[in-house]
């Protein structure tokens, strides 16, 4: 069934996604939430024209958008990249997974707008995702890590507190650079961070993670650019870092250690894993991490279970004990 306009006026499709966007401004959603979603619905405005199809709401059913789903499901991930790799690698379930969460949150607020009588995308199901088991760093890995960096170099010194307080607190890296000075009470034990949806929430960090903070600020910190800067973390240049800046960090970060799986989420995994095979609970976990629900946690529960079942296969007291065969 075709989506029906309420209203006289036949709106365009980019009309509306561009006043979704504007909405999506007005609310306050971050800048990479909305470029997200902004790209997404490019992407199927530009599949309409693809197919030749009128740039109007009116031409939207569930049926395009199914055909649109299975589209993607066929496209190479590097389609329109200037640098386009030879290989053919086809888009993961867990980015169409994405196109379809952002057309239904699209479409819902059309119908919420009242500028459509109901959402062609209420009966559109995403394509099943496979979870894959999330890996963690071990101790031989972050001892090797560490011992990458040279403390009484400033770089080093300032990449070493970077890695120590993405492990010890779970936070993202887009709130790491952002974290500002008045953030840190170190002598309290806990950041002030602001995470997804502006909401802001204390993080504690260990003692050794307040050392290396505490002496970075002290020796190492560069001299702001500015005095409009107050970020904790600095480039040489004394302007903040940025979050592809932290990136690139741990590219290099992984080649030096030859961990070269180190990413900087790896350390929010490893964080949240050993939170709970230490004793924490999960309610404590989801604030710390700034989630809003409890579902992502539980994908750590499931793998601090594992853990600690593979833990007990090899310090079984029977097989330890070398019993002989019967």
């Amino acid at each position: 069934m075709s989506t029906t306009v309420k209203q006289e006026k036949a709106y365009k499709l980019s009309e509306l996604i561009n006043y979704y966007e504007l909405c999506n401004r007005a609310e306050g959603k971050s800048l990479k939430t909305i470029t997200w979603y902004s790209a997404n619905l490019a992407r199927f405005h530009g599949y309409l024209r693809l197919r030749h199809l009128p740039d109007s709401i009116e031409a939207v059913d569930i049926k395009l958008l199914r055909e649109y789903v299975l589209y993607l499901l066929k496209r190479n991930r590097f389609d329109g990249h200037p640098y386009t790799p030879a290989r053919k690698e086809l888009l993961s379930a867990a980015t169409v997974h994405g196109h379809v969460r952002t057309l239904r949150a699209f479409f819902s607020w059309l119908a919420t707008e009242e500028l459509i009588q109901n959402s062609p995308a209420t009966d559109l199901k995403p394509p099943k995702v496979v979870r894959k088991v999330i890996s963690t760093l071990s101790d031989e890995e972050i001892r090797c890590i560490l011992n990458t960096l040279n403390a009484t170099n400033p770089g080093d010194a300032r990449n070493q507190t970077i890695f120590m307080l993405l492990l010890d607190t779970g936070q993202r890296i887009g709130e790491l650079v952002n974290l500002k000075m008045g953030d840190t009470h170190i002598d309290e034990g806990f950041l002030k961070v602001m995470g997804k949806g502006k909401k802001e929430r204390l993080v504690p960090i260990g003692s050794n993670t307040q050392r290396a903070l505490q002496r970075y600020l002290f020796r190492y910190r560069p001299k702001p650019a500015h005095p409009g800067v107050d970020h904790v973390f600095l480039s040489i240049h004394g302007i903040p870092l940025t979050e592809n800046s932290l990136k690139l960090m741990f590219a290099r970060l992984a080649s030096r250690s030859g961990i070269h799986r180190l990413h900087a989420h790896l350390c929010r995994h490893t964080f949240a894993t050993r939170f709970l095979i230490n004793g924490g609970n999960v309610f404590t976990l989801q604030q710390i991490l700034g989630h809003s629900t409890l579902e992502m946690v539980g994908h750590y529960v499931n793998l601090a279970s594992n853990h600690v079942a593979l833990q007990h296969q090899r310090f079984s007291p029977l097989d330890r004990l070398n019993l002989r065969k019967a």
